[in-house]
């Protein structure tokens, strides 16, 4: 047990002479204030688009090159098993900014009592490094035993209304009463976050092919930002103009440009355009531009100049393309614009751990977000929570492979294969897994049916076997450097 939580207990039996456990002692909150809420439902989720065969598309960078191959030498594709049909069990879907888990119900009157409640939302407060609690507005009828073992991803009542969340295992001399299970606990920790977190606890039938990924992430800006995005990289101004407005118009609300993508101007022409055939909001649509470090010299006139080309009011996030000299300066000045309102959040690219342990404390606002090269051949696999750990969302350029690599990942047969078992894409199953692991993706692309399919990533379920089996991928093969 930790020394933190041993201490903590020591000072509250000499005050009180009671064991306060998990809860934060007689300090209860109303639900719903403030922090992270967590949300239980019924899930309602969309069948994912097949796509069995297109021409390939050659699209730059974020784009990658697209081509769905064959699932067999017959084009043939395995249907998902449909005979689970008749199971009734009941499980919880536990919902936080940016991520969705999939949980258990325990075997016990409290964890009935639970499931009667929902859907429910709380706001659930951080203790101790390990776990986040919320006091109910009622009391469940509570059987509590001493697990002498906590286990990362364990819903436990403590006391008769108290919900705590477990994000990490060590032993415990406390006694609780069991309510369910997080059934796969990778991300669990960076998508609670370090403070309070509001946490949604629903229905979700076991057979349903239920989504574990929200559609939105809550930055630490307090800003909202879809998790699928289109990315722009070499797309000409036409070519640009009419990517932006079919992402639009096929509900996606993320689109990432850049300064050295010579195309800001037509990001803002296709919103512009967006907004006044169909109907869009400005406050919907989140634009993410980036200076380059030859403008880091003159930072000030390199934001004006973004604001100038997207002509969209201000900027929704701008990033440091990649560390160069002067980043901290050009920074500060990014900063000063979050202050007028002009740029609402902050953000790097091409930033890793040695790179962001030098930056981070010279500067005042945490990034939001990191934005870099991750797929199935270059995961990241210690960058990624390193990241995360620090409440920074992270996001991949080169989600399908990059330019020139697209073909051989999307032919590779555990992909192939997965995409097979789901009846979707190799290039849906590559974003869901991203999406999966807490990473937001940007794939780009010229052809509207990739955009609309690009976006279609919320109606299946990878399994914990399949995640490890792409994660099994990993070459460590880097395919752009900056």
């Amino acid at each position: 047990m930790k020394a933190l939580r041993f201490a903590a207990a020591a000072l509250a039996l000499i005050l009180t002479a009671l064991s306060f456990g998990s809860c934060g002692g007689t300090d209860k909150e109303e639900n719903g204030t403030g922090g992270v809420t967590v949300v239980f439902d019924e899930s309602e989720t969309e069948a994912g688009t097949d796509r069995l065969t297109q021409d390939i598309v050659t699209d730059p960078l974020t784009t990658d090159t697209q081509t769905d191959l064959q699932p067999d030498d017959t084009g043939a594709v395995t249907a998902p098993d449909d005979t689970t049909g008749d199971k009734e069990k009941t499980e919880m879907k536990i919902s936080v900014p940016g991520a969705v888990f999939g949980a258990s119900f325990a075997d016990t009157v409290a964890a009935d009592a639970f499931k009667s409640i929902l859907p429910l939302t709380l706001g659930m407060k951080e203790l101790n490094g390990n776990e986040k609690y919320a006091y109910l507005d009622r009391t469940l009828p509570a059987k509590a035993e001493k697990p002498g073992r906590i286990e990362a991803g364990d819903i436990m009542l403590y006391g008769d209304d108290c919900v705590v969340v477990f994000y990490e295992s060590f032993d415990t001399p406390y006694s609780y009463t069991r309510i369910g299970r997080i059934t796969d606990t990778d991300g669990l920790k960076a998508a609670l976050g370090k403070g309070a977190v509001s946490v949604t606890f629903s229905l979700s039938s076991e057979t349903e092919k239920a989504d574990t990924v929200s559609k939105t992430v809550t930055l630490n800006s307090g800003y909202e930002m879809p998790v699928a995005g289109l990315g722009t990289y070499s797309l000409d101004h036409d070519t640009c103009v009419r990517s932006v407005m079919a992402h639009l118009k096929n509900g996606g609300r993320l689109i990432d440009t850049a300064y050295m993508y010579g195309n800001e101007d037509a990001v803002g022409e296709g919103v512009r355009r967006a907004m006044e055939e169909y109907g869009i909001q400005r406050g919907e649509v989140f634009v993410i531009t980036k200076i380059y470090p030859s403008q880091y010299g003159d930072p000030d006139a390199a934001i004006d100049a973004a604001l100038g080309k997207l002509d969209l009011g201000y900027i929704d996030m701008m990033l440091l393309h990649h560390p160069g000299n002067g980043d901290v300066r050009a920074y500060e000045a990014m900063e000063k614009r979050v202050k007028d309102g002009s740029i609402r959040s902050l953000g790097l690219s091409n930033y890793y751990i040695e790179e962001l342990t030098d930056f981070l404390p010279r500067v005042s606002i945490t990034p939001a977000l990191v934005q870099n090269e991750i797929h199935p051949y270059y995961q990241e696999k210690d960058v990624v929570p390193f990241i995360q750990d620090k409440g920074i969302v992270v996001q991949c350029w080169y989600p399908l492979g990059g330019r020139g690599y697209t073909a051989e990942l999307l032919g590779d047969e555990t992909i192939k294969k997965t995409a097979a078992a789901h009846g979707v894409s190799s290039a849906q199953v590559i974003l869901r897994w991203d999406l999966q692991r807490g990473i937001s993706v940007i794939p780009g692309s010229g052809n509207e049916d990739h955009i609309k399919e690009n976006l279609d990533l919320f109606g299946f379920l990878l399994s914990g076997d399949e995640m490890a089996a792409i994660a099994s991928l990993d070459r460590g093969e880097k395919h752009d450097w900056y």
